[in-house]
């Protein structure tokens, strides 16, 4: 139930209960339940009773037989002067001022704001005697006795309702007097250490500012705070007419508060997480509006904190990139606003990564990540940096490249971890060795024995491994071996700084010798 309809019933019950209660009083003016009804044919019309009450000070030490009924049926809360002024403030709301006003000995005589009703009060010391009379010339009808039963039924429930009710519930007038409040109120009045004045006044625990500065549709987030608690109470306080008054129900917002509290603390928190990275962050909601987002994404996409701060939909967030040419320039808005639906749906799923080639040259790398509750975080960074370094590197790689594939020397280089990097065009034509067409690593033991296939034997290659696999500090070397073909290969092995190894082969300029054969021998005898 929303805190309107909430009001609303609170507002139905009392009126109901309001109207039975008068409905008793005029039960209690007529004649008696058990009076004999031939009677009310021959006398016309049924005698009034007289309804009198006598207090000495908030003691009842007196009362006829209709005041006894009257407060009776009456909630059974505080004094009995505190019940029956808070059943009579609806219709008196001055009562309580102007007897504590009066004389010693003075004797009032109030009509009711309806004009149906005359109190007269008499005020001799510290006693008071209060008479209830028709201000009217309308005779009441007398009632029968299961009217009065069923007006006592429905006046009991509606009792045990608003004493039910978990949320405090009470009836303020237009200039701010608390004439009627249910037992949850004044559960939280003691428990807040404002109990009820001398004379009935019901303590204002909220201090609104008026009943007519809360609208039922809006409300107003009041606290309370209470004797054995450091933490206030909240609740938020919702008005609706009743007459000339007004019915409050103050609904307990405690927890809201505080999870909204931890809320905007968490948020704060990690505003300032991410208020010292280079990386513009972008979180929006499951409305997908902009909820939280770091100084770098101002400084990386030139838009305005105050913009930011509006809380644009993810929608205008990418529209007012577009318009500052911050992301990629499509070829028409239709196909942009379909580029963006697949966006907003790959960043969903956590697959959404593009890097982003600007018109001023810049590069961000754009990522799309699934955050908690439906929401969606967006990370921008800017890497032309590396993207420049990147370029770089590998038009250094090209040049280097192409300078080795120059020398007619056939070159091998190898990584301190023994595994080949790099090889120029001789030594694949040489060794019929491509790496660039291997899938895997070639290691330096695997192209010893591809050396060593096509050589003759010779114990170049193991001390080529040794060298290889040497940690510490080495010397240049050379050495000389003869292919299977028999041309002479001059090998030169060099230690590279960083721990890689360069082997260098080319032919040799000595004469080439011809290739083994086998030799015959004759059978031994």
């Amino acid at each position: 139930m929303d805190f309107l309809s909430l009001a609303q019933s609170a507002a139905m019950i009392f009126a109901a209960l309001l109207t039975s209660v008068a409905a008793l009083v005029l039960v209690s003016r007529g004649r008696a339940p058990d009076a004999d009804l031939s009677a009310q044919a021959t006398a016309g019309a049924a005698e009034v009773p007289e309804i009198v009450f006598l207090f000495d000070g908030e003691s009842l030490v007196d009362a006829s037989a209709a005041a006894q009924r009257l407060l009776a049926a009456t909630p059974p809360n505080g004094s009995d002067i505190a019940r029956l002024v808070a059943f009579l403030a609806p219709r008196f709301p001055d009562l309580h001022d102007t007897v504590m006003a009066s004389g010693e000995f003075d004797v009032l005589d109030l009509v009711s704001s309806d004009g149906q009703t005359r109190l007269c009060v008499g005020i001799g010391g510290s006693r008071l005697k209060i008479r209830l009379e028709d201000a009217s010339d309308i005779a009441q009808p007398g009632v029968d006795r299961h009217t009065f039963l069923a007006l006592t039924d429905e006046v009991s429930m509606h009792r045990h309702l608003e004493a039910a009710l978990p949320v405090p519930v009470w009836r303020q007038s237009a200039e701010g007097r608390i004439t009627w409040a249910n037992a949850a109120y004044q559960d939280l009045a003691q428990t807040a250490g404002a109990e009820a004045s001398p004379g009935g006044a019901i303590a204002d625990l909220f201090d609104l500012e008026g009943p007519a500065a809360i609208a039922s549709d809006i409300g107003l987030r009041v606290q309370v705070r209470t004797k054995d608690e450091d933490q206030p109470r909240w609740f938020d306080c919702h008005a609706s007419r009743l007459g000339a008054d007004y019915l409050f129900t103050a609904t307990p917002a405690t927890r809201v508060v505080q999870a909204e509290r931890k809320l905007r603390d968490f948020v704060e928190t990690l505003t300032q997480t991410f208020a010292h990275l280079n990386v513009g962050l972008a979180i929006f909601d499951r409305a997908r509006r902009l909820t939280v987002f770091n100084p770098a994404l101002t400084e990386l996409l030139g838009l305005p904190a105050e913009y930011l701060i509006s809380h644009p939909s993810l929608v205008q967030f990418l529209d007012q990139l577009r318009e500052r040419r911050t992301m990629p320039e499509p070829k028409d808005y239709k196909t942009w606003r379909q580029q963006m639906s697949v966006l907003e749906a790959a960043a969903k799923d956590g697959s959404y990564s593009e890097t982003w080639a600007l018109a001023d040259g810049r590069t961000f790398r754009v990522t799309g990540r699934p955050h908690t509750d439906g929401a969606v975080a967006f990370l921008f960074e800017d890497i032309s940096s590396e993207i420049t370094l990147t370029r770089q590197f590998r038009a250094e790689l090209e040049t280097g490249q192409a300078v080795i594939d120059s020398l007619d020397e056939a070159i091998a280089v190898f990584s301190p971890a023994g595994y080949l990097t790099m090889s120029n065009r001789v030594y694949a034509d040489m060794w019929d060795c491509d790496p660039c067409t291997s899938l895997g690593e070639v290691s330096f033991l695997d192209a010893t024995r591809r050396w060593q296939q096509a050589c003759a034997p010779t114990p170049v290659w193991g001390d080529a491994r040794d060298f290889a696999a040497t940690l510490g500090e080495r010397s240049n070397w050379t050495a000389e071996v003869r292919l299977l073909d028999g041309r002479r290969l001059s090998c030169r092995f060099e230690a590279l700084p960083g721990g890689a190894t360069l082997a260098a082969f080319a032919e040799s300029e000595m004469a080439v010798f011809a290739p083994a054969e086998p030799r015959l021998e004759p059978a031994r005898a």
